[in-house]
């Protein structure tokens, strides 16, 4: 089995094809590994196919005129990138960049049509992938607009805690971001991040170590959250 196979074998996006489909999609695939910093595509862009990362990280985002950006989401080993233009014909709606070296596989555009057209389970899949994506937008949009900065770093970190199994008094987790990467996440500075954290030491709610962050009032926590 090629390596392009038994990975596309191992995704919820193609784990019901049978053997036949499954050859049809790796025989049209293209496996392509980027250093950290390659610009994967660029908002406007006529959309050429689907992206699945199967190592590394890369983020997509949104550019401001002045250049500020905004992370919209970062997709990690197994998951899709820039599903939606290859169902609405449209432009690329943001822009993607590798932000850790990455190996990528590519399935152009009319590949990716033949696929779910011939496989609906495929298309299936992909829609229960864009409304997760959509949840997770709505819930960055209401940290942005919402609440200010201390708050919107209490409820990432909250994220993060749930999602290692440490969102209780005295568990700890390791963060997935450095500040940066968190400040354009949450549409903030690197600065304001560190004076959130900062501030949520000194309130007795977290104690931290570099990247590793124990919960010291899960309750607190979310109270400041709230904000």
């Amino acid at each position: 089995m090629s390596e392009a196979a038994d990975f596309l074998r191992r995704l919820p996006l193609f784990a019901g094809l049978g053997e036949k489909a499954l050859g049809e999609v790796t025989q049209r695939t293209v496996a392509r590994s980027a250093p950290a910093g390659t610009q994967l595509f660029r908002e406007g862009e006529p959309c050429k196919g689907l992206y699945i990362v199967a190592t590394g990280r890369v983020t997509v985002y949104r550019a401001s005129p002045d250049g500020r950006e905004q992370v919209l989401h970062t997709q990690e080993a197994g998951q899709p990138i820039a599903e939606v233009p290859l169902f609405d014909g449209g432009p690329y709606p943001a822009s993607a960049r590798v932000v850790e070296p990455a190996r990528l596989f590519f399935l152009p555009r009319d590949a990716f049509e033949w696929l779910y057209r011939n496989n609906p389970e495929i298309a299936d899949a992909v829609i229960r992938d864009l409304g997760r994506r959509l949840r997770r937008m709505v819930r960055l949009v209401e940290k942005i607009s919402l609440r200010d900065v201390p708050a919107r770093v209490a409820a990432t970190l909250i994220e993060y805690a749930e999602a290692a199994g440490a969102l209780q008094s005295g568990a700890a987790f390791t963060l997935p971001r450095t500040q940066e990467a968190l400040a354009r996440e949450l549409g903030t500075s690197r600065e304001g991040v560190a004076r959130a954290l900062g501030q949520l030491r000194r309130d007795g709610l977290i104690e931290q170590k570099g990247a590793r962050v124990s919960v010291r009032d899960a309750a607190g926590l979310g109270r400041a959250a709230g904000g």
